[in-house]
This record gives C-alpha cells, sequence and structure tokens, in this order.
C-alpha cells in the first residue's frame, strides 16, 4: 500500500511538470505595456524622419521659386531694353527709298524729251551737268566728261517716235542710267536711248544721252 502511495504521488509530479504553464495576467500586462512603448518610439521615429526630410525639401523648392522670378524680371528687362532700342533705332521710312529716287529720275527724262520737242533751251542748260554743253544754233548736245566725247542731236517727236520706259541702272551712288526705247510701230523699228545723271551739289544733271540703234 505504501508503495502505491508512492506511486500515485510519483505519476502526479510526472503530470504536473508535463502540463503548460499558465501566464499569469502581471505577466501579460507587462508584456503588452512593453509592445505599446516600442510601437510609439517607432511612430515617433518615423515622424521625426518624415519631418526632417519634408524640412530638407523645403529650401530647394523655395530656392527654385526664387530663381525662377528672378529669371522672369530679367526676361522683362530685356524685352524692354529691345523694344527701346528698337523705337530709338533709325526707322526706314526715314530715309528716302532707292525706288523714289529712281521714279524721279525718269519723270526728268520725260521732262528732257518733251524741252528737246519744243526747244526749251532754258531748261535743257539748267539741267545738264558741267562736262556738257547746249549748243542752240546747231540743235544739239555736246558731252565731253564722259568715256566717248561725243554730240547728239536733239530730238523732235517724229526722230524719237512712240516713247517707253526700259530701265534704271545705277552706276554708284552718284550716277544712274535712265533707258528709255524709241519704237517706230509702223516700220517695225526701235532702239534705245541711254541717260546718264549725275549728283551735283545735291543735285540730279544729265552727264550724257547715246543712242544705241
Amino acid at each position: 500500500m505504501k508503495k502505491l502511495t508512492i506511486f500515485t504521488l510519483f505519476i502526479l509530479l510526472l503530470a504536473a511538470c508535463n502540463s503548460p504553464q499558465e501566464t499569469s495576467p502581471k505577466d501579460t500586462d507587462g508584456s503588452s505595456n512593453v509592445s505599446e512603448e516600442v510601437k510609439d518610439d517607432l511612430e515617433d521615429e518615423t515622424n521625426r524622419e518624415v519631418d526632417e526630410a519634408t524640412q530638407n525639401d523645403e529650401p530647394e523648392v523655395t530656392e527654385e521659386m526664387d530663381e525662377n522670378q528672378t529669371e522672369a524680371p530679367a526676361q522683362e528687362n530685356e524685352s524692354s531694353n529691345n523694344n527701346a532700342t528698337n523705337e530709338h533705332s533709325p526707322s526706314e521710312k526715314n530715309e528716302e527709298p532707292e525706288g523714289n529716287e529712281h521714279d524721279e529720275l525718269v519723270e526728268l527724262t520725260n521732262n528732257i524729251f518733251n524741252a528737246q520737242f519744243n526747244k526749251d533751251y532754258d531748261f535743257l542748260q539748267s539741267i545738264l551737268s558741267k562736262g556738257s554743253k547746249l549748243d542752240k544754233e546747231n540743235n544739239k548736245f555736246m558731252f565731253e566728261n564722259v568715256t566717248y566725247p561725243h554730240e547728239q542731236a536733239l530730238f523732235t517727236e517724229k526722230t524719237a517716235g512712240d516713247l517707253e520706259f526700259r530701265y534704271t541702272n545705277e552706276n554708284n551712288a552718284d550716277s544712274v542710267v535712265v533707258g528709255f526705247a524709241a519704237v517706230d510701230y509702223e516700220k517695225e523699228y526701235s532702239f534705245v536711248i541711254d541717260f546718264e545723271f549725275v549728283q551735283e551739289d545735291g543735285k540730279w544733271k544729265m552727264n550724257d544721252m547715246d543712242v544705241n540703234k
């Protein structure tokens, strides 16, 4: 009987050793508190890192905005300077166009033809250059200030026929050639008359009248 009792106690002891130990409420509460503290610490650390990253990024944005704001006034100033330059630069409208000057010479040539037809010697004498002469008695010009000096009879309406403007040719700033064609439609014949005008004392003068037949 004594042996049986000892054996029974031994089995109970083994059973007690093998059974899972229960966690006391105090141990559970302690573990829970530790976990919450660790979680709070992690959240605090994460928030600090986010705040630091945000603070580091903000100056870059501000610098970019400052650069953009600096460039904008610079562009506006450059645009203003260009406008001011254009306003003060000489306008093409203030310069006499070359075409107008040539038109003036074409009109002058027509007047010379009419003066020859009407024998207006005073006008013809007034538009001759210094190297040219008018022989009223023989009704002719004498051109000496040219490559090949020559004489040229004044035209009449009959000898000139139908006159048609052909061209202007600028030799240089002080010399322009105006070309007219004298056409005879009945005989189907034509020739070219070249007038050379030169600048003298700021005025255009006839320096040559050359006939090319």
